[in-house]
């Protein structure tokens, strides 16, 4: 089973462009729940001591235990508790992420738009069906910037003024002295990823693997260790099938990047 994601679009013109349409599978969680979060590499408060995993350069994949989610992070101790290993934990935190993408609203005014998830807007960023659909819908490709957990900014990287918006907005955050913050470089989703956006030239390869890797124990090998011992770059953790769309009008036409940039005052409230 599936289960449709309420999101919805409107452009400077006044034209909604509904997402409702995109379906991702329906999971069954365990009982304990977990959802992935986005954390600064330079964030004090995350250690060695938590499982995380590469995302982009300057920020890791974190766990977090939940509900309410982004209080406590789960650490290796963690996963030999409940003798579960890492790939188990991905797959949980991404099955409970999709399970309530339902909630995610993408509101605003272009040429920057505004993601509200309840507090873990910075989490949807891993789910990429979500951009995916979201992608074409923008001028040039798409660009975000999370300069905090609970802050995304959308616009496209062939929209100068959106550009500036987002960046505006990112050194507001970090001028506010954000409780959580992640980044102030802007990422562009390209080639099914998230990649930081240089401006001017072409990105250069990735950068090396951070050490998150914890100090060999002695005694018996950590469960949580033993069937994945090194932390990849983040990556979904299973395939996910085609989704069924049942629109068949799914695949109109994005409307005219060049209405991102009207000076029309014509209301562009939340999607209802």
């Amino acid at each position: 089973m599936s289960h449709p994601v309420s999101v919805e679009l409107t452009d400077s013109q006044g034209v909604t462009i509904s997402l409702a349409h995109i379906r991702f599978p329906r999971v069954q969680v365990t009982s304990t729940r977990f959802l992935p979060l986005l954390v600064s590499t330079a964030d004090r408060s995350v250690d060695e001591g938590h499982v995380l995993d590469e995302f982009t350069e300057g920020i890791a994949v974190a766990y977090s235990f939940g509900p309410p989610f982004g209080e406590r992070l789960v650490s290796w101790s963690d996963l030999d508790r409940m003798a579960i290993n890492r790939r188990t934990l991905r797959r949980v935190a991404i099955d409970h992420l999709y399970d309530n993408l339902r909630r995610a609203q993408i509101h605003g005014r272009p040429p920057a738009l505004m993601l509200s998830f309840e507090g873990l807007e910075s989490s949807v960023l891993l789910a990429e069906e979500f951009w995916d659909e979201i992608a074409p819908r923008v001028p040039g490709e798409l660009v975000v910037g999370v300069p905090a957990r609970d802050v995304v900014i959308i616009t496209g990287s062939e929209s100068p003024p959106g550009l500036n918006k987002a960046r505006r907005a990112i050194e507001r955050v970090f001028m506010a002295g954000d409780q959580h913050p992640i980044s102030r470089e802007l990422l562009v989703w390209r080639q099914g990823e998230w990649q930081p956006l240089l401006a001017g030239r072409r990105p250069g390869p990735r950068p090396p693997e951070l050490g998150w890797n914890r100090a060999a124990a002695t005694g018996p090998r950590p469960v949580s260790s033993a069937p994945d011992p090194a932390p990849p770059r983040w990556q979904p953790p299973r395939q996910r099938p085609e989704p069924d769309y049942p629109d068949p009008d799914y695949r109109r036409q994005p409307p005219d990047p060049r209405q991102w940039e009207s000076r029309t005052r014509r209301s562009n409230g939340p999607p209802r």
